[in-house]
């Protein structure tokens, strides 16, 4: 015989919404006056959605409301169905954005993280153009300063008095080959950026600092070549801490290379720049929430 499929009932959000504000005010009355019903009404709509969950979501007193277990459980999921409502009303309501919009992003992370900031953007801002260019950190700051670039990103240590925002910050570390044998030469050899890359110098300067002969044995803009040398063991490289893997393993700290130090990753908007270039702005800084957020590889 077949199985009849169970009855789902839905959550209204009306309901949830009243409940929300219940919990947030402590009282029906003020809940009322900010859902715009009478007292009666929301009672009557808390009512309700006990009846649906079939469960006791107050404890009520005489002049508050205290929630139950069960209650508190319903707190959560209404807030989280309420957030996605009102982000699925926001993005279906708000108006259709055109231009262009010129991004900048370092040599050595921008090539990892542009692609998943450009197809997220895409997917809620198809008409917009993405005008992208990978540079040094330094060149980028110079642009975005001149109203040559709208949004920007760079790595650095601290942000040089501009207006910016911090999106990231990581472990600058020392990175080699597991097992392999460029860390005992000497000089020790390295596969760095070119010259304006922060990475770069941190890396010189904590040689320099730690007294250790060195010498640059490749050189390239693009950080999967400083990886692509770090894996054929022909150099160690300083790299963020999110590429480590079972290949490639820290070489800093105790008896190992000097450290590095951390760096971070700020965002730079145009002044006046609008609401397009705003609107990238947000998705970037979303971006690297999610993905910090999640444990997952951030230039890898």
């Amino acid at each position: 015989m077949n199985q009849m499929a169970p009855v789902v009932t839905n959550l209204d959000i009306d309901l949830a919404r009243t409940f929300v504000a219940i919990c947030e005010t402590g009282n029906f009355t003020r809940a009322a006056e900010r859902v715009f019903r009478s007292p009666s009404a929301v009672s009557l709509q808390v009512k309700k959605l006990e009846e649906i969950v079939g469960r006791e979501l107050f404890r009520r007193e005489t002049r508050s409301v205290e929630l139950t277990p069960e209650g508190e459980y319903m707190l959560g999921f209404a807030r989280k169905v309420l957030k996605l409502n009102d982000e699925a009303m926001s993005y279906f309501r708000r108006p259709v954005m055109e231009g262009r919009v010129r991004f900048g992003a370092p040599n050595d992370s921008g090539v990892f993280a542009v692609p998943e900031i450009l197809q997220r953007f895409a997917s809620t801002h198809p008409h917009v153009e993405v005008e992208v260019r990978l540079d040094t950190s330094s060149e980028l700051r110079r642009r975005c300063s001149l109203g040559e670039l709208d949004v920007a990103l760079f790595t650095c240590e601290e942000g040089h008095g501009l207006p910016v925002r911090e999106v990231h910050t990581e472990m600058l570390v020392w990175v080699g080959l597991k097992n392999g044998c460029a860390a005992t030469r000497s000089p020790l050899p390295l596969a760095l950026a070119e010259q304006g890359c922060f990475w770069r110098s941190q890396a010189l300067e904590s040689l320099d600092r730690a007294g250790l002969d060195y010498r640059i044995a490749y050189s390239s803009e693009q950080c999967q070549a400083q990886i692509a040398a770090v894996e054929a063991d022909l150099a160690v490289a300083a790299l963020p801490a999110s590429v480590l893997s079972p290949r490639l393993v820290r070489l800093d700290g105790p008896g190992g290379l000097p450290p590095l130090g951390s760096y971070r990753v700020d965002m730079m908007t145009r002044e006046g720049a609008g609401p397009v270039a705003e609107a990238l702005a947000e998705h970037v800084a979303e971006s690297f929430r999610e993905r910090s957020g999640q444990g997952m590889r951030l230039f890898a």
